[in-house]
């Protein structure tokens, strides 16, 4: 880890030593992170790494188990989040949270008055009308409304506005607080590549203009660096990096939190005499008959927001393809629109030489595509037996014992657990459960979403044990993975992700480098590049 932000630099958020608890789990432990004043501070980590439940602590939404929250020099680390907003701290969400209905003008409006006027009414007692903005607060809200660039919406109804717009109106409803420090909860999600220039051009004029500091959790790894001056990364609740964005960019530790422990490619000498690439080739449509999943041009789209763009792949029959990128490019929008929960816009979908537009994803469950999503999809109430026997309902009665038998042997553990309750099974247990009662109905396309997602390393390697199995039986798999190394080790063909398409298609043997690049940028020096395949 660099050196530590010098005593002399004002703070004007801070946490020391912040530990989260939620039961047995260890959400956060001993975090320490500083925001200084008038500068962006970018907050990184992957999936699971417990940023959201900082970001919680910071705002006051969850009290930590031990630890400090400083604000402005003060300790608020037990007082409420709307008298943080009044000190100062205010906060924007993933999924905008605005009134479709109200104007961007009303929407500033209604957080300037939180700050100046918490015991007025807002609107009009008998017409329920919105009170007009006048003297001082309509000249904030216009100086506010120029700084967004926003002064041509401002009478606008927020339900009228693109996705990129409403999310300046959020950053502009936090700003009319008059905030010292905002944090910025994944800003650029759902936004096209102009739309985000124009979100990073924003926040630098604010950091210039108005002395306002942002903390900035984004799964845009290219935006964080561009616009922080330094940079913390979480990794299972930890804190394993802190310094400037070109210190972080090529920390080790860093690429390991975000790739895995990536191996050395394999050389001549030792390369394996019949790779797996070579065992499972995913072919071209229209070619010998092996393919079992062609996507062409899928477009997918949540309001405003394109989540897909353009989506091409083709997978075989008893192939495995890593499906890989940051967070927010698309690939569980993607396994959601296969596996018929979410419409498609745009493109087509074919499954087995079958047409998938409009078919209702119980349907295409039974034509052997299974989706297994992110996190645990067990019943806790229920016996790991009674979960297996809840899966194969709808096979033959004939059949059912020896498919939940068949789903038991892929993970042996669960052998020994047939009459516990699955809610008392441990994280990694259930998560083998999950996988268990998707396989239990043995289909021939498996997409699973995060399958490590909270787990300790030595309980993945026993989830993708049983997984291994169930592909060297014939499974063909799509695999959302966060541990990239495990992806690529399983993989025969990688496609990497990055805002609704695909950027780069190749064998997961040759993925690597450009894994490096997709994630982390690709200004990085050779021997830091050396340094991860070591």
């Amino acid at each position: 880890m660099s050196d530590q932000t010098t005593n002399t630099e004002q703070c004007v958020l801070e946490a020391h030593d912040v530990t989260v608890r939620f039961g047995g789990l260890v959400a956060l432990r001993d975090v320490d992170i500083r925001v200084p004043l008038g500068a962006i501070t970018g907050l990184l980590g992957p999936n699971g790494a417990g940023k959201s439940t900082l970001l919680g602590v910071l705002s006051g939404d969850l009290a930590p188990k031990s630890g400090r929250v400083s604000l402005s020099g003060q300790d608020v680390t037990r007082t409420a989040p709307q008298r943080r907003v009044r000190l100062g701290l205010a906060r924007t969400f993933q999924h905008p949270e605005v009134y479709g209905e109200l104007t961007v003008r009303q929407h500033l409006a209604l957080a300037h008055r939180l700050r100046t006027k918490p015991s007025r009414v807002w609107s009009d007692p008998l017409t329920g009308r919105f009170l007009r903005t006048s003297g001082p607060e309509e000249h904030d809200i216009a100086q506010l409304l120029a700084a967004l660039s926003l002064d041509g919406a401002a009478d606008t109804p927020v339900a009228n506005l693109p996705l990129g717009v409403s999310r300046l109106v959020e950053i502009g409803r936090a700003l009319a607080t008059k905030p010292s420090v905002v944090m910025l909860d994944e800003p650029s999600s759902g936004l096209d590549a102009e739309e985000s220039k124009r979100l990073a051009a924003v926040l630098k004029h604010i950091v210039a203009e108005r002395g306002t500091s942002f903390l900035l959790v984004e799964h845009d790894v290219d935006m964080v660096f561009g616009l922080s001056s330094r940079v913390f990364v979480l990794d299972f609740g930890s804190l394993i990096a802190e310094g400037t964005p070109q210190e972080v960019q090529a920390d080790a530790r860093v690429r390991s939190a975000y790739l895995g422990e990536l191996a050395p490619a394999p050389t001549a000498a030792t390369a394996p005499a019949t790779p797996r690439q070579a065992e499972h080739p995913v072919t071209a449509a229209g070619g010998d008959g092996d393919v079992l999943l062609t996507v062409r041009e899928l477009g997918v789209k949540y309001g405003n927001a394109v989540a897909l763009d353009g989506m091409s792949l083709t997978a075989a029959q008893g192939s495995v393809t890593a499906l890989l990128g940051s967070n927010g490019a698309g690939k569980s929008t993607l396994a959601r629109a296969l596996a018929g929960l979410v419409p498609a816009s745009a493109g087509t979908i074919r499954f087995a030489g079958t047409d998938l537009a409009g078919m209702p994803a119980s349907r295409i469950s039974r034509l052997g595509l299974a989706y297994l999503p992110e996190g645990r999809g067990v019943f806790p109430t229920l016996t790991v037996n009674e979960n297996l026997s809840m899966a194969v309902q709808r096979l033959p009665a004939a059949e059912r014992n020896a498919a939940m038998d068949h789903a038991v042997s892929l993970f042996p553990v669960l052998g020994e657990r047939r009459k516990q309750i699955a809610g008392t099974l441990s994280g990694g247990q259930q998560q083998m459960l999950s996988l268990a009662r998707v396989l239990a109905r043995a289909p021939r396309l498996l997409i699973a979403d995060e399958i490590s997602l909270g787990l300790a390393p030595v309980i993945v390697d026993e989830v993708f044990e049983g997984l291994e199995r169930a592909i060297a039986e014939g499974v063909a798999v799509i695999l959302i993975e966060q541990f990239v190394h495990r992806a690529l080790e399983l993989a025969d063909t990688c496609h990497i992700m990055r805002r609704g398409s695909v950027v780069w298609s190749g064998a997961a043997s040759d993925a690597r480098a450009e894994v490096i690049e997709h994630y982390l940028g690709s200004e990085i020096e050779p021997a830091a590049l050396s340094e991860v395949f070591r």
